[in-house]
């Protein structure tokens, strides 16, 4: 999270334009050959991405203000400086992760999970959280990025999941998932608003931020099976539950949010109620395993979220 905070605050964000539409204060991945005055660099770059030439080379300096250990009434200042450095490659594969992570998202088309050479891309409402906080509490100068905050919705409430220093996991138990699914459910079934009444952004995000959004489903009577029509209430799609974990979330990406989709499983906190496939479509299925606290538990062993 450090790294694409420090990422973007390197970045000049402003308006950049793409099929005909001007998105502001995003960031590309090409820069014209004409934009290069050096007769070098325009023989050896077809094109130069802004974001994975800052991870080439990307330096941080943080300064913290504390008492002198020699002599407590003076004051000293510490600045202490990391620098990345990765090759363009890495960096790009880097990008991939921010936005399989949901921090950036690309401008033209939101729904694209492929981190593409030639694009636009703004900070998703995750995105400005993490960076948000960064800046805070590094005591870093945000006069430039005001503008950016105020421009689109923000994620106040991120759920930060721990994780494992030995293999950065996300550390799993009952108070955990319990916490998770709380904030994944909210404090009521999130039904969708009215469709006559049309909601812009920042409502919209409002709205999603409360919860995963359910729907009743009535599955069909099936009279040779002798099975009456059954109304399930507070259902959710599998997809949507990945997106909204990624998006309010400190998961890392869907297979990420799969894994804590499955862990509801486990818990017993949700159930797969109706699967439409047909028998020669595939499904994806990520397996998750653990100890059940004793006999009469509802939490079970090992569990499976389809998706």
């Amino acid at each position: 999270m450090d790294l694409f905070a420090t990422l973007i605050a390197s970045l000049e964000l402003g308006p950049h334009k793409q099929f005909f539409r001007i998105f502001p204060y995003s960031f590309t991945t090409y820069v014209p050959l004409n934009a290069f005055s050096s007769p070098y660099l325009s023989t050896v770059l077809s094109f130069s991405d802004e974001a994975a030439q800052n991870l080439a080379s990307l330096k941080f300096s943080q300064s913290n203000r504390g008492p002198d250990p020699k002599d407590p009434s003076r004051v000293v200042t510490t600045t202490t400086t990391t620098t990345f450095s990765m090759t363009r490659e890495m960096a790009k594969a880097m990008s991939q992760h921010f936005m399989d992570a949901r921090l950036v998202e690309n401008a033209a088309d939101p729904q694209s999970n492929l981190f593409k050479d030639r694009g636009v891309y703004q900070l998703t409402p995750k995105g400005l959280h993490v960076l948000e906080r960064f800046i805070s509490k590094n005591g870093i100068s945000s006069d430039r990025l005001q503008p950016v905050f105020g421009s689109q919705p923000i994620c106040v409430k991120l759920l930060h999941l721990e994780r494992r220093i030995s293999d950065d996991e996300i550390i799993v138990s009952q108070p955990v998932i319990t916490t998770l699914f709380r904030r994944f459910v909210g404090r009521a079934p999130n039904y969708p608003p009215p469709a006559d009444k049309p909601l812009n952004a920042f409502q919209q995000y409002n709205e999603r931020a409360k919860g995963i959004s359910v729907a009743d489903v009535t599955e069909r009577a099936q009279p040779l099976a002798g099975k009456p029509a059954q109304v399930h209430k507070y259902c959710f799609a599998a997809v949507s539950a990945l997106e909204w974990l990624c998006d309010f979330t400190s998961v890392v990406g869907r297979e990420e949010a799969a894994e804590m989709a499955a862990q509801f499983v486990r818990f017993g906190l949700i159930t797969l109620v109706s699967d439409k496939r047909k028998n020669n479509d595939s499904a994806i299925i990520f397996t998750v395993r653990g100890s059940a606290p004793g006999p009469n538990s509802s939490v079970s062993v090992c569990r499976h979220f389809i998706l």
